[in-house]
């Protein structure tokens, strides 16, 4: 069951974005107080829109991201998403990606950008979902030490 976002998913969400990126291919280690911090800045964000998917009663996925108004129509950036370790390759991703978009349809929204790593599982799922290396916009970063 897939449904819209809600506050009172931020803390089972906020474990779930601990233990999964904990596991490979990530393996990073995440202080649960900064992923609070993000998932409630982004959710507290004028523009914020969320799914998460259900299994056996449990959060086992999300997607959460930000709506910009643009000259052409709403533009959405996906901040975070995330499906439990567990319940990975099972579909769970696809279907939360089709509720999001649902969802960003009834708001007319015309594009959804997101930023993953290169060569990883995360760039062939998105790939599968219908998204596509720009080729008009690049990601710049600068690193201040």
């Amino acid at each position: 069951m897939t449904r819209h976002f809600e506050a009172s998913d931020l803390a089972a969400c906020v474990e779930l974005f601990v233990s999964t990126f904990a596991q490979p291919p990530w393996s990073e280690t995440w202080d649960p107080r900064i992923v609070h911090a993000r998932l409630d800045q982004i959710i507290r964000t004028p523009g914020s829109f969320g799914v998460i998917i259900l299994a056996e009663g449990e959060i086992a996925g999300f997607a959460l991201g930000i709506s910009e108004p643009w000259h052409e129509g709403a533009h959405f950036y996906l901040k975070e998403m995330c499906v439990a370790h567990g319940h990975q390759r099972q579909g769970l991703g696809t279907r939360l990606m089709e509720c999001l978009f649902d969802g960003l349809r009834e708001s007319h929204t015309k594009r959804v950008y997101l930023l993953t790593a290169r060569g990883d599982m995360s760039e062939s799922f998105y790939a599968k979902a219908g998204f596509y290396t720009s080729p008009k916009m690049i990601l710049m970063a600068r690193r201040i030490e």
